[in-house]
């Protein structure tokens, strides 16, 4: 309770210092008629030239400029293109004014005072622009730093960029994608002293001929725009540190560089550290080795047949010690005016140490199991990629992309199981090098005003050899074999189980889009395409007994030889869009014909079926930057091989698994209405979006448990699943603060049959949150959180519930012109039904010394500074209720150099 009171004073004594004396001009712009001028800007700077505020018109010619200091004397400039430019000094503020201005016609001419000052906001169309140095105060190091005091524009701990509530596609720098426009990548290492201005593209589509076709208005994807001086020339910069922690010398290597010029751009990051903090993490990997294509409308079928993986995303705060190696490149070449090439490299290698406790309890028998899991996994990483865009003339386009994503993934683990007086040390392995080749092809043609066609196609070449082992040895006995025999072991003391599998997949999507445009306003849009996707599975089990002979497991049952599964969808589809005053209706409906074929223990056996699926969506623009969205669609999902095997898989030391060939896919409703509202001219931001689903013949598990021990096949369940989910949240900037609330909550259904009985498990989430972050040119600045979690579960009436409170601090302390002094406090507090209590206290501190204008920078950083040990949290499962204890990195204190080139 003290810890919470001298947070609020703390939050109550930045946020009233830094309102005090402080007023505001507002006032109409108009035209020489009257009428007033929607986006017109205006700025109030001093006689300094540093800026005091800015603003832009709305609807009704009003603008607002907030934070305007006492006894301070202001040039106020209001401009708006083909009009002429209004400036009026305001002499020593005493307090609040109405200023309304009136524009004549003329040109906009540029005086010097355009010439040394830009517009801090400027919106031309469907493009907003920022002009990045209106917004900072030097003390930001990578280019997130810079996103984040943008007004609209959010960056999140894993590097996602959300502009007016939209995810942000994808990041260019000077029109360029970088690293295939990975978020994380730009927003971690991008240095933010390299940026002048941050375009954000609305409406964007990759295609020029498909602009305006489709549902693009969603679509966001930022553009950086680099300063004078880093263009035609190299630069970057080169960090190293050197410290200790946890019982061990620590470092850090990163050279970063960086060239761009209009013909060429070259892009080369590296990162060596044993600091926890993993340059490359798992969800990286996967955000690369797909293919995002939203350029035309997607299927509404689909199936899974994504790799297996061992890669997890371990966060600082979730892992004993992190050690990460990375070395990446990209470039882009414009070969000749019609052709531009591109590619990457990545490679990465990440040592992971994890300790984690768990409670579980499980479900049907109340029977509670202690494990201590100590694990050691390491992922080695290659990706590399070709592609090329091929423009001949205006209406035909040709791309091309060609990916290999090879990767070795190992986790060793050391875990010891203790329920109703039996301890047993458990040894596992997980292993797998898995190889993928991709590839596409794209082709848009516009053959007249009112004919376009897109080709887009894709192939997928894929390989895994998942292996698993481990080794049961009950403590102070003879060990009974596993799952009561169900493998038919030999006895042994300890059992030692093994499973090797092989995948091989090649698949092909291909579709026809033709979009037949009927005027400004409409468009009718048909198209034809396929999935195929053959795959081939093999699988075997076997046993080192304790004579070290391998015994393999003949019972057809716990193999599977040669297993074949093909699938197979045809579809045609029709949309239909039109705009009528500011609606905007898109209906469609298409058509499938699914075929799946499984070969296995010399049977074949195939299922034939087909669905109409319909969508719709229903914009509803009530100004350029509000609107409202209703939208429907039903989909089909269909598994992939590993659920349509028949014979058993070994999943994991206490579970086993067998597929099921009768499957038949799923058929999901989604019914979502999303609000958006980012208004300019007060700097609120409102956003909301509710969601319901129901998925209908769902592919669930029927499990037979037995202790901890379970058996369990998939089946199409009868009951659905359902769920709500919804959010809201409220942001305002007052005077250099950007206030912001939100709100969410879900609800779920899930259906499972376990030991023969019907289970219904339902879970409720709510989460309330408070924040407050300051933007000022000097002195103290501020980031103040606070969030409230409450989650409910009831499985098959077994209910727990949890409680979870996270208090946030932050504050950049300028002192003078040379340093800087850094700090975050987070405060976890979390409880639950079963009695787990935890407290989790994170403090990390540096103090930054540069001289101005010089290139050397010092940093003395120390993280976990108290030294915390463990968080625990929940986790709720249709078999088992689990609290968590994960240990965390200790505390590590560095010195670090950093030489900008």
């Amino acid at each position: 309770m003290k810890k919470n009171i001298l947070l609020l004073c703390v939050a109550l004594l930045c946020i009233s210092t830094a309102v005090a004396q402080n007023y505001k001009i507002t006032g109409t712009v108009v035209d020489s008629l009257g009428v007033p001028l929607q986006m017109a800007n205006v700025i109030a700077y001093q006689q300094d030239k540093n800026l005091g505020a800015f603003g832009i018109t709305n609807q009704e010619g009003k603008y607002k400029l907030e934070g305007l200091k006492q006894d301070s004397t202001y040039t106020i400039k209001v401009s708006f293109l083909g009009l002429k430019q209004i400036e009026e000094k305001v002499e020593k503020l005493q307090g609040d004014l109405v200023k309304n201005f009136v524009m004549m016609a003329g040109a906009d001419e540029l005086d010097a005072i355009n010439l040394t000052y830009q517009m801090p906001v400027s919106i031309k169309g469907d493009t907003i622009v920022y002009d990045a140095d209106s917004f900072t105060n030097g003390t930001e190091d990578k280019l997130g730093d810079v996103l984040k005091k943008l007004p609209g524009v959010e960056v999140n701990d894993d590097g996602d960029i959300t502009v007016e509530g939209q995810v942000v596609e994808k990041v260019q720098v000077e029109g360029k994608d970088f690293f295939e426009g990975d978020s994380r990548l730009a927003t971690k290492n991008i240095p933010a002293d390299a940026v002048s201005k941050v375009q954000v593209l609305k409406n964007y589509n990759n295609q020029s001929q498909l602009k305006g076709l489709g549902n693009d208005q969603d679509r966001y994807v930022i553009n950086i725009k680099l300063k004078e001086g880093k263009k035609k020339f190299w630069f970057g910069e080169a960090t190293v540190g050197a410290g200790y922690g946890g019982q061990a010398e620590r470092y850090l290597i990163q050279p970063k560089a960086f060239y761009y010029s209009e013909d060429f751009s070259v892009n080369i990051l590296t990162d060596f550290n044993n600091l926890g903090t993993p340059a490359f993490t798992g969800r990286d990997y996967f955000r690369f080795i797909g293919f995002n294509r939203r350029d035309t409308r997607q299927n509404n079928a689909s199936i899974n047949v994504n790799a297996a993986s061992t890669f997890n995303a371990f966060a600082t705060n979730r892992a004993l010690s992190i050690d990460s190696k990375f070395l990446a490149g990209n470039a882009s070449w414009k070969v000749s005016d019609k052709l531009d090439m591109s590619a990457f490299a990545i490679l990465s290698s990440t040592d992971t140490r994890t300790k984690v406790l768990n409670s579980n309890t499980f479900i049907d028998s109340g029977l509670v199991e202690e494990t201590d899991d100590r694990a050691l996994e390491r992922n080695q990483v290659g990706l590399f990629k070709l592609g090329a865009n091929y423009n001949p003339n205006s209406d035909l386009s040709i791309n091309y992309d060609g990916r290999i994503n090879i990767s070795d993934q190992s986790q060793v683990t050391d875990f010891t199981s203790s329920r109703s007086g039996v301890v047993e040390d458990i040894d596992q392995v997980n292993s797998q090098k898995p190889i993928s080749y991709n590839q596409s092809l794209n082709a848009y043609y516009t053959a007249g005003e009112k004919h376009i066609f897109a080709l887009e196609s894709q192939f997928l070449n894929q390989e895994e050899d998942p292996f698993y082992n481990a080794v049961r040895n009950i403590r102070d006995q003879q060990d009974p074999e596993p799952f009561n025999g169900a493998l038919g072991l030999e006895s042994a003391d300890p059992y030692n189980i093994n499973q090797e599998r092989f995948v091989n997949t090649n698949k092909i999507d291909a579709k026809l889009d033709y979009f037949y445009v009927l005027n400004k306003t409409s468009n009718i849009n048909f198209t034809l395409g396929s999935t195929v996707s053959q795959q081939n599975f093999s699988s075997d089990i076997f046993q080192i007994t304790d004579t070290e002979e391998r015994n393999e497991l003949q019972d057809p049952s716990l193999r599977n030889d040669n297993v074949q599964y093909n699938f197979t969808d045809l579809f045609a589809a029709v949309h239909y869009k039109f705009i009528t005053g500011k609606f905007t209706f898109t209906p469609g409906v298409t058509a499938h014909s699914f075929r799946t074929l499984d070969f296995q223990n010399d049977i074949e056996n195939v299922i034939e079926s087909q669905r109409i699926v319909p969508d719709l969506e229903v914009r509803y623009d009530i100004k350029s930057s509000q609107s409202l969205r209703l939208s429907y669609d039903q989909t089909v999902t269909f598994t992939d091989i590993d659920n349509y095997a028949e014979g058993i898989i070994f999943t994991n030391y206490n579970s086993l698994r067998s597929g099921n060939n009768q499957l038949e896919g799923s058929l999901n409703d989604r019914i979502s209405l999303r609000y958006n509202n980012f208004n300019m001219f007060n700097y609120t931001t409102i956003f909301g979006n509710i969601t319901y689903t129901k998925q209908r013949d769902a592919i669930q598990s029927q499990t037979q448990l037995d202790g901890i021990n379970q058996i369990s096949a998939p089946i199409n369940f009868g009951l659905p699943n359902e769920s709500l989910n919804g959010s809201l949240s409220y942001g305002k900037e007052i005077r250099k603060i950007q206030f912001g609330v939100s709100a969410s909550g879900s609800w779920s259904s899930r259906n499972n049959i376990i030991n023969n009985v019907e289970q219904e498990s339902i879970n409720i989430n709510q989460t309330y949150g408070a924040t407050a972050r300051s933007n000022f040119q000097k002195g103290v600045n501020f980031d103040l959180g606070y969030r409230l979690n409450f989650n409910d579960s009831d499985n098959g009436g077994f209910e727990n519930n949890s409680t979870t409170n996270v208090y946030s601090a932050g504050i950049d302390w300028q002192l003078g012109k040379r340093w800087l002094l850094r700090g975050s406090y987070d405060l976890n507090d979390f409880s639950s039904d079963n009695g787990q209590e935890n407290t989790f206290e994170f403090l990390d501190a540096s103090i930054r010394y540069q001289k101005p204008s010089s290139r050397w920078q010092y940093s003395l950083i120390a993280t976990n500074l108290l030294n915390a040990e463990v968080n625990v949290n929940n986790n709720f499962g249709q078999i088992a209720t689990s609290t968590t204890q994960t240990f965390v990195l200790p505390r590590y204190v560095y010195f670090q150099m950093r030489f900008d080139l």
